[in-house]
């Protein structure tokens, strides 16, 4: 899926929380020193693992109603590397536009003929 797919099919989606939205008041990672980031990121992975599950589920679900089983697993699949390398690993912007270009390409070699009209 290309980034261009990807943008097209994200904007299908209404919009729930603003950009910049911390689940709880103060708790930036920035300024933040990395021994307690990666503690912390340990503990959210465990806490919240199925509630991530249930979200790319339903997130699944909604896709395929709104573009079909293939291609919502393509868009499934981007959506959640690209959610756990800015979440986990704070990608720049930069990075994200590398990623989703290094995604593009790749996704492009492996599914060229996968039979799904776009």
């Amino acid at each position: 899926m290309d980034e261009k797919e990807f943008r097209r099919t994200l904007e299908l989606f209404p919009v729930v929380r603003s950009r910049d939205y911390c689940a709880e008041p103060g708790t930036s990672s920035r300024g933040t020193k990395q021994p307690l980031r990666v503690q912390a990121t340990k503990s959210n992975k465990k806490d919240s693992s199925s509630a991530e599950d249930l979200f790319m589920q339903k997130l699944k679900m909604a896709a395929e109603k709104k573009i079909g089983a293939t291609k919502a697993e393509f868009f499934c699949k981007a959506f959640e590397e690209a959610h756990e390398k800015l979440v986990y690993k704070e990608l720049n912007l930069d990075a994200a536009k590398k990623f989703l270009s290094a995604y593009e390409t790749d996704a492009t070699q492996r599914f060229a003929g996968a039979g799904d009209p776009m």
